[in-house]
């Protein structure tokens, strides 16, 4: 869809970023953008992996040696490795700084550090600003002091964790590119994602670890024009994590009281009218998502139920039809590929999703589509002594495929999923595309645009379905 022609879409068709291509096999993030823009999105879920990666490429420092981007002061030489997708959660940075040092809170050094200054190379750039590091987003030791990393400057913390403030400000320039980038393509960012293991954790020093990581995602997001940040379940175990539905509930309404007192951030959106990119100022929103192989969440019921305990209007549910029915329905372990806790599964999940129609519209913050195939022999169950990964994680990781792929083997009622989030209980936003799949990792060019109209003619085919 071109931004000349009217926009008529009830439901904008969103895609999270890795779904048309894997960067570790050399899809680049532009290359996918532009596929997904050509396919007729009307906007992106960012991967927060596709982001890092092309924060450390050699073809956005070359954009920034040519004057197309800003330039981070120092430019930045250290790279991030980019798990896509990851097949367990990143460890978590324990203060391992190699070749670090410390400074008091009164050298020049922490005082130059503080002050962040982005050089403006280009005329798209004018009227951007960098503001300074929060001082409580810089790494310190247990007497207070701050640590210096190997640029020299005090060590802040990005997605993973610790991290040098060369690297978040590469993250930062990367992160105005692409929102100028996707705004050319009359692509809307509605999400940067996912951010990992965040709640429950049982160590106060874990958990404020955990609070700085997301903390560090709102200038981020104020760069990108994305006002959501969805969090998925931890999937780390007791005794490192617990379950507690309030506690979860209330390190949600932490980190909400927090994206309030950020202040708004401009996003762009496509008009109803005319197609034409607008601006509009909104909130930081937190959405809350069960993973299949959660920890102590793994169902979208008790995300709700933690959602519901956070009792903040900036913290909602996110709705994956993978994940819920990954756990309610499917069971990779089974010879048939559906689960064998019930008699009747279709009934079991049915019910489930039927009482989608009791969470207020207004605190489903997005939906999330897909489908998957069964293994073609059944999984082990694990984790185990011989395989860490959850077998659900295993199977998620090369299996899904697009909506409505019956002849690829989509066999989970998506459709019936999909129906009951937006005829039941009245979602009225983007529906958007989350697939991983081995095909991704597949070489050649052709790759991101094969899948992109691959997922479009899922979403088309699925619309028909649930308004049949």
């Amino acid at each position: 869809m071109s931004s000349s022609e009217p926009y008529t879409r009830p439901h904008p068709y969103s895609i999270f970023t890795h779904s048309v291509g894997a960067t570790l096999a050399g899809h680049s993030l532009l290359s996918k953008l532009r596929a997904i823009a050509s396919a007729g999105f009307d906007g992106i879920e960012l991967f927060q992996d596709d982001l890092d990666a092309f924060a450390a490429s050699d073809e956005f420092r070359a954009l920034q040696a040519r004057g197309d981007a800003l330039i981070s002061a120092p430019l930045a030489h250290d790279t991030i490795a980019a798990f896509t997708p990851p097949d367990s959660p990143r460890n978590h940075n324990r203060r391992r700084h190699s070749g670090s040092s410390t400074a008091s809170d009164s050298s020049t050094t922490s005082t130059s550090a503080t002050s962040y200054t982005a050089i403006p190379v280009s005329s798209s750039s004018k009227g951007l600003s960098m503001t300074s590091l929060d001082n409580d987003l810089l790494v310190r030791t247990d007497r207070g002091e701050l640590v210096i990393g190997s640029d020299g400057l005090p060590m802040t913390y990005n997605a993973w964790g610790e991290c040098t403030t060369t690297t978040y400000r590469q993250e930062l320039a990367a992160a105005s590119y692409i929102a100028s980038f996707c705004d050319s393509l009359g692509l809307a960012i509605y999400s940067l994602q996912p951010l990992r293991d965040f709640e429950g954790w049982a160590k106060p020093e874990d958990q404020q670890l955990a609070l700085r990581r997301a903390r560090s995602r709102f200038e981020i997001m104020r760069m990108l024009g994305a006002d959501l940040l969805l969090i998925c379940s931890n999937n780390q175990h007791a005794p490192a994590t617990v379950g507690d539905v309030e506690r979860i509930g209330s390190d949600l309404a932490q980190l909400g009281r927090y994206a309030e007192h950020f202040g708004p951030i401009c996003t762009s959106y496509r008009a109803s009218v005319d197609g034409t990119m607008q601006r509009q100022e909104k909130s930081i929103r937190v959405g809350y998502e069960a993973l299949s192989w959660g920890a102590h969440v793994d169902v979208w019921a008790r995300a709700w139920q933690a959602v519901q305990h956070a009792d903040r209007g900036n913290v909602g549910l996110i709705l994956d039809s993978f994940n819920t029915l990954a756990r309610e329905y499917a069971d990779p372990c089974t010879k048939t590929g559906i689960t064998d806790r019930y008699d009747d599964p279709y009934a079991a999940v049915m019910q489930s999703i039927g009482r989608l129609s009791s969470v207020p519209a207004h605190k489903i913050f997005f939906l999330q589509i897909g489908d998957a195939r069964r293994m073609p022999e059944p999984l082990k169950p694990s984790p185990n002594a011989e395989e860490p990964r959850p077998a659900r994680m295993i199977w998620s990781r090369g299996n899904r495929l697009f909506p409505c792929e019956y002849e690829q083997g989509a066999f989970m009622p998506t459709t019936e999923f999909v129906q009951a989030a937006v005829t039941k209980a009245g979602y009225r936003g983007p529906w958007s595309i989350e697939v991983f799949n081995s095909s991704l990792s597949d070489q050649g060019e052709e790759v991101p645009a094969h899948h992109a109209m691959r997922a479009r003619a899922g979403l088309d085919r699925l619309v028909e379905e649930v308004f049949a």
